[in-house]
């Protein structure tokens, strides 16, 4: 196991926290645009946790998210949209690139095929920067 570095994981937790927060409190229906659109702007939280080995439980954020949208947008969606946001593995360090890994597997666990679908993606993505 990595050691988290700036005690990040707790920095993380807030954001996510306030982020879950602000969905409950949103005044009328929540729609999965606006869920998604959040899950888009933490992208770059996604990142700086895995940069600080962070390790975090994507299947406990989207159902945390999921309860916060009142249930209108589904866990495995908001988890399919996490994972879409975090880093192409090739432009990340050895210890990052196993943090990802330990982020992913989880999720992969639940809905086996996931990690297939986002490699392919990733390699896309690699050749199209190439």
């Amino acid at each position: 196991m990595f050691r988290v570095l700036n005690r990040y994981d707790e920095v993380f937790q807030i954001e996510m926290d306030g982020w879950c927060f602000g969905v409950t409190n949103y005044p009328g229906e929540v729609s999965a645009q606006v869920v998604h659109r959040i899950i888009r702007l933490l992208a770059s939280s996604f990142q700086t946790a895995i940069e600080h080995n962070v390790v975090f439980d994507i299947l406990d954020l989207a159902s945390k998210f999921s309860v916060a949208a009142r249930c209108l947008v589904h866990e495995q969606e908001i988890a399919y949209s996490i994972i879409a946001q975090l880093p192409n593995p090739a432009n990340l360090h050895e210890d990052q690139q196993c943090v990802l890994g330990m982020v992913i597997d989880k999720v992969e666990q639940r809905y086996p095929g996931v990690l297939e679908t986002f490699y392919k993606r990733w390699q896309i993505g690699a050749r199209e920067a190439a």
